[in-house]
């Protein structure tokens, strides 16, 4: 059950402000809301769509002028995500970009807030307190990308979401409220695939011998509460494939958002084995703190320690959680800085516990590195660097790239261009340019068959071309011909998927275009006034 607050010693090894901001919820949440805000900053000024938002806006801008994800924009995220920033867009203006970083803002706050509520549930107000803390900070690790309003971000919410509703006290032996945390993550799910898995811990829960006997349930109960929780969740995602079918989009959505997930850089090649200890060991070092303190609740949990014990099936939970996130992390073998942030609610749920019983002094520590003033220092500090890091990250990269200001000064807003390349960076380009795609294709990997990750001028792709791209490429340019073609493959990524290895494109470059600018950034090429394409040969 909770411990009162009052009920711990004041003094002593603990710290006087901890209990201070305790004292009141008002200070409690205005010196949280005040740190996250100012952690924040520098994505509240950065005047352009940051790393993943420039993707998602491409494809809802195209939405908004009566577009649809995968069949007038490709990029492979499930659909919530397109119209969650379409909408967002249509309310506050297509070009917006501080609408998303508040959003990401807001995000935060409502993912701060639930985690809150659910630790004060099973613990107090400190411990909530501590879980949002921890979530706010490192959240913000490593690289300024992790600040954008990414997938990761987005699906975090629905999650906890759902755990604080399964978490919930409740009597019932049906629970019909899970049905709507179920719900919660097929939600997950439609902002970013990884969240899915979430609903694993969420049946081990009700499943676990702590939970049905502190509530009398034997196992068809424990049983049924499951088909709850699977009931909302599919009942979610037929309802979407019932939207997505009627707009006309269901099998490209299913195509995009799964099918065309195989990646060949999992566990068993040497690729993740020599990435994972760099950008791994990277992450431990930065959240050095937080994993000392989920080491020590996890050594209470398994052990004999009181801090979980009369939360065993909670405990149980939260470690599947975070076994089953990590895996999320890690599966595709590119262990992107913004992936790891699947993990931050099980490790600030984890690491909450030990973090307020250090700061309210009532847990003796050995290790000088987690005493509470010490501690308070390394936080202090680590939070520091981030937001150094991450203001130095935005401010270098706050102008447009220089192709797409030539091409933005050299055309019209009627003008559309094509971009030849991969990365959120080039993706970018159409939203630096202020023009839209000529095609479907906003990045160049259903064309070449490049593989998320690897840059190896030696791997053969073309197996993995999507059928029927070039066609549909072909048909795209016929609809809206080109004004200009961007190469960006060429400057970044040397002889790999060269544009003029590409029989359609090296034609049509040919017959109709000429070079009129080059930057490291890339090559622009401009379509000569009163030329057809059709004179570009197929492939």
């Amino acid at each position: 059950m909770p411990t009162d607050e009052s009920s711990h010693g004041r003094g002593t090894a603990g710290l006087g402000w901890f209990h201070w901001l305790l004292g009141s919820w008002q200070r409690r949440w205005g010196v949280l809301l005040l740190f996250t805000v100012v952690t924040r900053l520098p994505l509240l000024t950065y005047p352009k769509a940051c790393d993943d938002e420039q993707v998602y806006t491409v494809v809802a801008i195209e939405m908004l002028h009566g577009g649809l994800p995968y069949a007038d924009a490709v990029e492979r995220k499930p659909p919530l995500l397109f119209y969650l920033y379409a909408g967002m867009l249509r309310v506050f203006g297509e070009r917006n970009y501080l609408a998303l970083h508040v959003g990401a803002l807001m995000w935060t706050l409502a993912t701060m807030a639930l985690l809150a509520v659910t630790m004060r549930r099973l613990f107090d107000a400190g411990t909530g307190w501590a879980a949002a803390l921890l979530y706010a900070l490192f959240t913000a690790w490593a690289n300024y990308t992790n600040l954008a309003f990414n997938g990761e971000l987005l699906m975090n919410l629905p999650i906890v979401a759902a755990l604080a509703i399964v978490f919930g006290i409740s009597s019932s032996k049906r629970r019909p409220e899970l049905i709507a945390a179920g719900a919660l993550v097929a939600i997950g799910f439609l902002l970013k695939q990884p969240a899915a898995i979430a609903g694993l811990p969420l049946g081990v829960y009700l499943l676990a011998g702590p939970y049905r006997r502190g509530r009398a349930l034997g196992r068809v109960s424990a049983l049924g509460q499951v088909a709850m929780l699977g009931l909302g969740f599919a009942g979610t995602l037929a309802m979407a494939a019932l939207y997505l079918g009627h707009v006309g989009i269901l099998a490209e959505a299913w195509y995009w958002t799964i099918g065309n997930h195989a990646n060949p850089l999992g566990p068993t090649t040497w690729f993740f084995w020599h990435k994972l200890p760099a950008r791994g060991a990277l992450f431990l070092a930065e959240t050095l703190p937080l994993w000392m303190l989920v080491t020590l609740s996890l050594r209470e949990g398994l052990g004999a320690g009181t801090m979980w014990k009369s939360r065993q099936a909670e405990f149980v939970a939260l470690g599947v959680l975070l076994v089953v996130s990590a895996f999320g992390v890690t599966v595709n073998g590119q262990f992107n800085y913004h992936y790891f942030l699947a993990l931050a609610p099980a490790l600030a749920m984890l690491a909450a516990p030990a973090l307020a019983e250090i700061w309210r002094g009532s847990r003796a520590i050995r290790l000088r590195c987690l005493r509470p003033v010490f501690l308070a220092r390394w936080l202090a500090l680590t939070a520091l660097l981030f937001l150094v890091v991450d203001t130095i990250g935005l401010a270098q990269n706050r102008g447009p790239l220089a192709v797409a200001a030539y091409v933005r000064a050299h055309s019209t807003a009627e003008d559309r261009i094509f971009m030849w390349g991969q990365g959120t960076a080039q993706t970018g380009i159409y939203l630096d340019a202020d023009r839209r795609p000529a095609t479907r294709y906003i990045a160049s990997f259903p064309l070449n068959g490049l593989i998320f990750g690897l840059f190896d001028e030696h791997y053969d792709t073309r197996d993995r071309i999507v059928p029927g791209a070039w066609d549909n490429l072909r048909r795209d340019f016929a609809r809206h011909p080109p004004r200009f073609i961007i190469d960006c493959h060429e400057m970044r990524n040397g002889r790999l998927h060269k544009i003029r290895d590409q029989p359609y494109l090296k034609a049509l470059l040919a017959a109709n275009f000429r070079e009129v600018y080059r930057d490291a950034d890339g090559i622009v090429y401009e379509r000569q006034s009163g030329e057809s394409l059709g004179t570009a040969r197929r492939e």
